[in-house]
């Protein structure tokens, strides 16, 4: 898709992703607010990379965790 190709949301990279990125996003949410260690360390594993005083607010959802 950012290349100009069709998005084929069946295609098993994309789907492998998508399916690491949803099973994430929710450990994120229910982390307690006062865990910014482990919340940091999950969002930067959703997203790849995040500064070091990264904060999003939970609940957070998202499909891929890239652009």
């Amino acid at each position: 898709m950012l290349n100009g190709e069709l998005y084929n949301a069946e295609d098993k990279n994309l789907k492998n992703e998508r399916i690491k990125c949803k099973l994430l996003c929710p450990k994120y949410s229910n982390l307690d607010y006062d865990k910014f260690k482990e919340r940091n360390s999950l969002i930067r594993q959703i997203l790849g990379k995040a500064g070091k005083k990264c904060l999003i607010e939970q609940p957070f959802i998202c499909d891929y965790g890239y652009k």
